[in-house]
């Protein structure tokens, strides 16, 4: 049963990053998921905001294995580019929820 969550949960954060990534054109409604995202994970007693830093390297390495001999420099510098701000505003989000559940925000 563990492994069934942790499945559908990868799925999800898969999801959520190529939605943020093939919606980069609006910006605004990116940032607003993603802050929102990372926020509702206050929700996990223990939760550490560094962990949406885990999911980097991963997905380079899964993107790169997707596109195969298309995976170009220039891409993996975009690629790079674009997970970190998506990481990043995970991180802005939680840290904005765990301010307003503190009475902070």
């Amino acid at each position: 049963a563990e492994n069934e969550k942790l499945k559908g949960h990868v799925a999800a954060v898969m999801l959520t990053i190529d939605e943020a990534i093939t919606t980069l054109n609006d910006a605004d409604q990116v940032i607003d998921t993603l802050t929102h995202i990372g926020a509702t994970h206050v929700r996990f007693s223990g939760f550490k905001p560094e962990w949406f830093l885990l999911i980097k390297e991963p997905f380079l390495v899964a993107v790169k294995d997707t596109l195969g001999e298309r995976y170009t420099a220039s891409m993996e510098s975009n690629y790079r580019k674009a997970i970190r701000f998506i990481l990043e505003t995970l991180i802005k989000g939680y840290e904005n929820g765990s301010a307003v559940a503190n009475g902070q925000g």
